[in-house]
């Protein structure tokens, strides 16, 4: 009879594998063809990687009559930022991708989600949100503050927000940042309902990843032309 020690390997091992197999899964990625920014197959990928997280917390809320699912939002950002670093690694070699890092060098830590680096200085930066329902009404003041406190860093540097659902807020409204410097990629679909997400429902996605990507790109490059050979 085997030991708890014993029984448990399988799922030790499981618990394990996405730390594993990251650096497969990303020469998976750089081999499979050039980043088009025209496309949707990096936004279906984002979401197709949720989905999958969705359905791995909703076996483990049911075998363990667990209420609540582990919190989304630590993943989509090392979702974001695996895809982020395999198109940028195309697009633009002398940018790295970082997460969670901090990027004051003065008194108040600044961590954003994401921050894209050239050399030792920030170009641009991701704050990530499952949605902002809980924060409806200072979103907009707190992004904007943040942006101030990045830009006293690094001047020319760009703070972009990436919500994963437009679904218990009232979304971007006619703000001209939307779809340049704001992105939301599902309409009014709950973060609850994205493991039955069906990619080829009409008018579920609002904005695709490869937008943001491109925006980043122009900002740290300035030269749409070299993007369009690239992405067409």
């Amino acid at each position: 009879m085997p030991t708890f020690v014993e029984a448990d390997r399988d799922y030790r091992a499981a618990i394990e594998a996405p730390g594993r197999e990251l650096a497969n899964a990303f020469a998976s990625a750089h081999a499979a063809g050039p980043v088009n920014l025209k496309d949707r197959d990096l936004t279906h990928a984002v979401l197709l990687r949720l989905k999958s997280f969705f359905a791995t917390q909703d076996e483990i809320k049911r075998s363990l009559q667990k209420v609540y699912a582990a919190p989304a939002a630590d993943f989509f950002v090392e979702t974001v930022c695996f895809f982020l670093k395999v198109a940028l690694r195309q697009l633009n070699s002398s940018l790295v991708v970082a997460s969670e890092k901090n990027i004051v060098r003065h008194q108040g830590a600044l961590r954003p989600d994401i921050s894209i680096w050239q050399g030792d200085k920030v170009v641009s930066a991701i704050e990530c949100k499952t949605q902002l329902g809980w924060n409806r009404s200072k979103w907009l003041p707190d992004f904007e503050e943040r942006e101030k406190r990045l830009q006293r860093e690094y001047p020319e540097a760009k703070l972009f927000l990436l919500v994963l659902t437009s679904s218990n807020w009232p979304g971007f409204g006619t703000d001209p940042r939307a779809g340049k410097q704001f992105f939301v990629l599902l309409g009014d679909a709950g973060v609850g309902r994205i493991r039955h997400l069906d990619l080829a429902a009409p008018n579920m996605i609002i904005h695709r990843i490869e937008a943001l990507i491109q925006e980043i790109h122009l900002h740290a490059s300035g030269k749409p032309g070299v993007l369009q050979r690239i992405s067409a």
